[in-house]
């Protein structure tokens, strides 16, 4: 199944996007990573990209599967894709893509003429009732 939210491109809109990522996984065993990972795909947004700036948006989109999920975070960035350099120990920024990378199983990026989407998907062993 797979469900698509629009928000306003403001940074609190943040926890209504981590509770629409928690209610759609519910009590599957990845659900605080991937509303880890939503929380920083979106941040970034709003951050980086026009969709942070006045009128913008962002949309999120869930897709839940017997063992798999799929976060995307869509905006109106331009599709120029930068991995930053490694952040260090007191650098109060840069460690957003780290935590995405530790906590999915697998992420990455998609542009076309409409903006971006990030995305990263999670996998779980589904335990028989």
């Amino acid at each position: 199944m797979e469900w698509t939210q629009t928000y306003p491109g403001l940074p609190s809109m943040v926890p209504a996007i981590r509770a629409f990522v928690r209610g759609l996984l519910g009590d599957t065993p990845r659900t605080d990573d991937a509303e880890l990972v939503a929380c920083e795909l979106v941040t970034n947004s709003l951050r980086h990209t026009p969709s942070g700036e006045d009128g913008g948006k962002v949309s999120v989109t869930v897709s839940v599967h017997p063992g798999h999920a799929r976060i995307a975070v869509s905006d109106s960035g331009t599709g120029v894709w930068a991995t930053p350099p490694t952040p260090d120990d007191i650098a109060e920024y840069g460690r957003g893509l780290l935590i995405v990378s530790t906590h999915a199983d697998k992420f990455g990026h998609d542009a076309d003429g409409d903006g971006q989407t990030a995305w990263a998907e999670f996998e779980w062993r589904e335990v028989d009732s």
